[in-house]
């Protein structure tokens, strides 16, 4: 397993990145895809058809986190568990 640290904005976007990427019941991610990305921001599209906006620190955190998305919507990867600690945003995934 390997742990993916992404500096976000302030704590409540660590938080809500976080949990927007948390493993469900079924031990599957809820995220279904990458819907955009504006300079330090990316929008993360859930299977429930919504979206939601997460501010990262720059351009670099933003390229990896989006990377690593598509990896896991692609079935490459799989998440085991997302936590946040301050402003950074932890990914545990195998």
């Amino acid at each position: 397993m390997k742990t993916m640290k992404f500096e976000c904005d302030d704590r409540y976007e660590a938080e809500k990145l976080a949990g927007l990427v948390s493993v469900q019941r079924n031990d599957a991610a809820y995220v279904d895809g990458v819907a955009a990305v504006v300079g330090n921001e990316i929008v993360i599209k859930l299977k429930d058809k919504s979206s939601h906006a997460v501010l990262l620190k720059d351009k670099e955190d933003v390229d990896r986190l989006k990377s690593l998305l598509i990896d896991v919507v692609k079935g490459k990867i799989k998440i085991r568990c997302s936590d946040f600690r301050g402003s950074v945003a932890e990914i545990t995934v195998d």
